[in-house]
């Protein structure tokens, strides 16, 4: 399954936004006190001299209120990155599935449609991933005993697959009569839109081949053993 999502708003135009509305502000609050301090009889120099100061002390207190903010969140942000083992910058994957993964493996199909959330600190980050989940599905088209074959770079990404596959229902396939007690594995690839372009600028990726990830695996589970 694709779980495919758009780039957040870039720094630049938060930024930009940020100075449009304070340009907005400021002129408001200028022309307010100006107009104020006229009809209180102030003459137009002295009365252009105090709107100014108090405009000056205005954009002061929004600016370093904007950099405390934008502090703070970043110091969050790194935390709750760390807690959930994202890398520090964007990274993309890209998925080759094998010829075995067919839809035709799998007897049951969705009822409704499928969806898992992109990992809220994952997307604003520029993360992408995936997560090879193994479940079983009872009689009630549920899936049950649901646990991770494989997740890149973060287990968040197979958090999101797990909670997608406790909300959705499966049916048989016509014609074809399933077993219960027997598990399926389903990937779960995350991507952002344009992040494949990353891989230009000397970002991190993967690339991910299940039939090769298989028999690397088995090859490493033989040297461990020998």
């Amino acid at each position: 399954m694709l779980v495919s999502a758009t780039r957040t708003v870039s720094t630049f135009t938060l930024r930009a936004l940020f100075y449009a509305a304070l340009f907005g502000v400021v002129a408001a609050v200028h022309f307010a006190i100006t107009t104020a301090l006229r009809e209180a009889g102030w003459n137009n120099g002295l009365s252009l001299t105090v709107s100014g100061a108090v405009v000056l002390a205005v954009v002061l207190l929004a600016v370093n209120i904007a950099d405390y903010a934008r502090e703070q969140r970043a110091a969050w942000r790194e935390i709750q990155r760390m807690k959930q083992g994202l890398p520090s910058g964007p990274c993309c994957v890209v998925w080759r599935a094998s010829e075995s993964e067919g839809e035709a493996v799998m007897p049951w199909d969705v009822v409704g449609h499928l969806h898992a959330r992109y990992p809220k600190l994952a997307r604003r980050l520029g993360v992408e991933g995936y997560a090879v989940v193994d479940f079983e599905i009872n009689a009630q088209g549920q899936a049950k005993n649901v646990h991770c074959v494989d997740a890149w770079p973060s287990d968040v990404f197979y958090e999101a697959a797990r909670e997608a596959l406790g909300h959705v229902k499966f049916t048989p396939k016509p014609d074809v009569h399933p077993r219960f007690g027997a598990s399926f594995r389903m990937p779960f690839v995350f991507r952002i839109a344009g992040a494949a372009r990353l891989r230009d600028r000397g970002r991190r990726a993967k690339t991910l081949r299940p039939t090769l990830k298989a028999a690397g695996d088995a090859v490493e589970k033989l040297r461990k053993s020998a």
